[in-house]
């Protein structure tokens, strides 16, 4: 099932040479997406060598799902993290996939046929959830924090629906710690990575764009700073030597401002 859910525009912001205007930015990501959305599950194989597969278990591992949990998959793109968590826990109440993009979600919606699995989609704004506060026992979100207009909205956002003592999981590209991997692993992004989705696509603009954006990205202090200031205790588990990051946040109960 796909739902559209119509959200006001965000603002938009003076543009800087720094910062585009959120309402810039939003544009952007959703034509970045749309156009590569065919080959998008092939570019994470071929880009992460596979390990991507193995990120995602563990942010469902992470998660902790339980009988009765709802469960709420943001920027689910082409659905891999829902249709997992279904697989391996099919005794959760509800699994919600939202993403911004119609052209994800219509590949979504053929993986679970395939896959006979037990969800629902929704097309929406990561940054303006069409849900009530206090709606979900977990929400999970992947490889997508960074491609937020407004992080720190976005965070608040994704905390609002949870209730409290629920639980967030964040899969995010990583920052290993060593400062020569940390390179490496950046050159390969500017270069094998981005060939790759050329080769695949035919574009080079929107892999340039996505490997600016993990060179660009906080770090995992600053992340958990971030998530601390959104009434959750976070912690941080770097994954394949740092080559991935997994955030994992639970909602501090009594807080009104994020209920």
């Amino acid at each position: 099932m796909l739902t559209e859910i119509e959200s006001p525009p965000a603002a938009a912001a003076p543009p800087t040479p720094a910062a585009p205007a959120p309402e810039d930015k939003r544009r952007y990501v959703h034509r970045l997406f749309t156009q590569i959305a065919p080959r998008y599950d092939w570019f994470n194989r071929l880009g992460s060598f596979g390990l991507d597969r193995r990120w995602r278990r563990a942010a469902v591992a992470q998660a902790g799902l339980g009988a009765g949990h709802r469960v709420l998959d943001v920027c689910a793109g082409t659905g891999d993290v829902s249709l997992l968590a279904a697989r391996r826990h099919p005794e959760v109440g509800m699994i919600v996939g939202l993403d911004f993009t119609a052209a994800m979600l219509s590949l979504a919606q053929v993986k679970q046929r395939r896959a006979g699995a037990a969800v629902s989609w929704v097309q929406g704004d990561a940054q303006a959830l069409p849900f009530k506060g206090a709606t979900f026992d977990r929400v999970l979100i992947g490889f997508s924090t960074r491609n937020l207009s407004d992080l720190d909205g976005g965070l608040r956002e994704l905390v609002r629906v949870l209730r409290p003592g629920g639980r967030l999981v964040i899969l995010e590209t990583g920052y290993p710690r060593h400062p020569l991997v940390r390179a490496g692993y950046q050159a390969f992004l500017f270069t094998v990575a981005r060939t790759i989705g050329f080769l695949l696509t035919g574009r080079c603009w929107p892999f340039s764009y996505l490997a600016r954006s993990v060179r660009q990205f906080l770090t995992p202090t600053q992340m958990l700073e971030r998530l601390a200031a959104c009434a959750t205790q976070a912690r941080y588990q770097p994954l394949s030597f740092g080559l991935a990051s997994l955030y994992i946040a639970t909602k501090r109960t009594g807080d009104a401002r994020h209920a």
